[in-house]
């Protein structure tokens, strides 16, 4: 199931920034794997701001509570600010032209 995730760094007055790269840089190499395993099917970091969107092929909304909450190493410093179950656009067109009737 696809999954669109929006996170915004939540570090002000949390963690010096010496140390919040050493994070960030952990993260990146979690975000590699992730990508790599087709769990993470992209992920872009937003310019400017510190904001980071993914979108992830996760098997349930288990899974990606348990990665978001329990395996990312900035999971302490992220706030979730959207998290949508994304449908495939032409499995709704076809439910369109059946007028939702089966």
């Amino acid at each position: 199931m696809l999954f669109y995730v929006q996170m915004r760094w939540n570090h002000e007055g949390r963690i010096p920034l010496d140390e919040l790269w050493d994070v960030e840089a952990d993260e990146a190499e979690h975000a590699q794997e992730t990508v790599d395993s087709g769990f993470c099917v992209g992920i872009w970091k937003v310019a400017a701001q510190k904001r980071v969107i993914a979108i992830i092929d996760s098997p349930d909304a288990e899974e990606l509570d348990r990665t978001a909450l329990g395996r990312l190493p900035m999971r302490e410093y992220l706030e979730f600010e959207a998290v949508w179950p994304l449908r495939d656009y032409l499995g709704f067109a076809e439910d369109v032209k059946k007028r939702y009737q089966v």
